[in-house]
Order: structure tokens, then sequence, then C-alpha cells
């Protein structure tokens, strides 16, 4: 999977390479999504420190015998607490939508592999040993002595 913090520091060189996969830009709807993931993450941090904040006043309020702010507070404190939790269920739900985005983007090719819409444009780089040559024409493992004419390898294969 591919690392958001790379496709931050460099967009463009992220979309190069996928252009080279021949796949259409992806960084732009990537960051915006990670923007906002952001954005409910660091709302939800002040919100937790408002209600930290708050919670060690309804202390002080209910020592001092101030009933009044002590409700409010304990309101207060009551509210912040369902607004983080619904903050951090959509981070969470941000989170899960970019990493689903990312995992489905195939690896980028390396700088020194050669553009190729498929195996044909491929280029050899070396060859290790001799290629066999057989004095027969070899046969396709379905077709070796042993095996059932009716066997459905299509039906297999899925």
């Amino acid at each position: 999977m591919h690392d958001i913090r790379a496709i931050r520091e460099n967009p463009q060189a992220f979309d190069a390479a996928l252009a080279r996969r021949g796949l259409a830009p992806a960084s732009a709807a990537l960051l915006s999504l990670d923007a906002d993931r952001r954005a409910r993450i660091a709302a939800a941090e002040t919100a937790q420190a408002d209600q930290n904040r708050a919670s060690k006043e309804v202390g002080a309020a209910k020592a001092r015998g101030d009933d009044a702010e002590f409700d409010r507070l304990r309101t207060l404190v009551a509210d912040k607490k369902a607004e983080i939790a619904a903050m951090q269920a959509e981070a969470k739900e941000l989170d899960e939508k970019l990493t689903d985005q990312l995992a489905r983007l195939p690896n980028l090719p390396a700088a020194d592999i050669p553009d190729g819409a498929d195996e044909t444009a491929n280029v050899e780089q070396h060859r290790w040993g001799t290629p066999r040559s057989f004095a027969f024409t070899p046969l396709e493992h379905y077709q070796i002595a042993g095996v059932a004419p009716s066997m459905d390898f299509e039906t297999a294969a899925k």
C-alpha cells in the first residue's frame, strides 16, 4: 500500500508514476480525503482538550457549591463527549475510505523500468543459462497421459 506522507510530499511524482501505469492522476482526491481526515482528528483533539478542561472545572464548581455552574459544566462535558465520539467516527470512516483507495492502487513502477502497455513491450535485460530445446513438441499439462479428458479446468481455476 502507498504511503500517504510520500504522496503529500510529492503528488506530481505520484501522478506521473500512475500515468506510466496507464492510470489517471489520483493524488488530488487522495490528498483531499487525507485533509478531511486530518481536520476531523484535529477537531476531535481540540474538543477532547475542551472536555478535559471542563471536567477539571466541574470538581472546582462542586467544591465552591456553585450548583448552576456545576450543572452547566456537566452538560458541557456530556455534549463534548458526544461531539468527540461523532468526530472520531467520521475520522475513522474517512481513514477506512482512504486506506481502501490507497490499497486499490497498483504498485508504482521503478524509475529504471521501461514503459509499456503489456508484456509484449518488455525488454530483456539479461538471460541466465541456455533455454531448453526439445526434440519433440512439449505438451500442455492437461494433455499429459493420465489426466481425464472430462476434467473441467475452467471451473477448477475459479
